[in-house]
């Protein structure tokens, strides 16, 4: 089948393993497990193009694999085991809206997420969205995003002000080096995912942030 990639985030602090995610064209969230790497995560090698451009949200993968027997986390119902994958071509940012208008869902699919209940991925619509570094004591600065959007309750309810950590490759680096970009938009996409568990929590992240006009990544993609 067919998937969009909609989500390219960072799974470990040196930067070299990462994390992917996407959707079908029937609106199935589908996290792609590689079978080639130890664990469950992508190497920089393997998402890297002979080319030397590495993966990026819009492009359309064509996958071969199935569901796990059993999840490794349960939560984590979207996972896919790989047999085989191809790159097929990129969206254009346009057909990537048109996208994600079809797909998008509502408040339910986000309570469930954030309350961990039977999966791990959703893709909702908001109005507004503000960016933060914070910093606790001598640990690295993290980026934030607080959200907006008529009819949704987009408060993270693990964090004191119901801020959501970034870990989308393209919006860490753009928030963290305070990079320019648009205030207002036509339109803003919001991927939410969980991390695994941690300290009893699955933590939501914002894994994907799509807008239009297009938010261009800064040339150290991905990091």
């Amino acid at each position: 089948m067919e998937i969009v990639i909609l989500a390219v985030t960072k799974a470990s602090s040196d930067g070299s393993l990462f994390c992917i995610a996407g959707m079908n064209y029937q609106g199935q969230w589908i996290r792609p497990i590689s079978k080639q790497s130890s664990g469950r995560f992508w190497t920089r090698q393997e998402l890297t193009y002979q080319s030397g451009a590495f993966v990026n949200v819009g492009e359309i993968w064509d996958v071969q694999g199935h569901a796990p027997k059993h999840f490794q986390h349960p939560n984590h119902t979207e996972d896919f085991e790989l047999s085989s994958h191809n790159y097929v071509r990129d969206m254009s940012n346009a057909e990537l809206m048109a996208f994600l208008e079809q797909h998008c869902e509502g408040q339910a699919a986000l309570s469930d997420v954030f309350s961990a209940n039977r999966r791990s991925t959703c893709l909702v619509k908001v109005d507004l969205f503000d960016a933060q570094i914070t910093r606790f004591e001598d640990k690295k600065p993290k980026p934030k995003m607080t959200f907006r959007a008529r009819g949704l309750n987009l408060r993270n309810p693990h964090t004191n002000n119901g801020d959501i950590v970034v870990k989308d490759c393209k919006w860490e680096a753009l928030v963290l080096q305070r990079a320019p970009y648009p205030a207002r938009y036509n339109h803003i996409y919001l991927c939410i995912g969980l991390a695994t568990i941690f300290n009893g929590i699955e933590h939501p992240q914002v894994i994907g942030l799509h807008t239009e006009p297009a938010v261009s990544m800064l040339s150290s993609y991905p990091d």
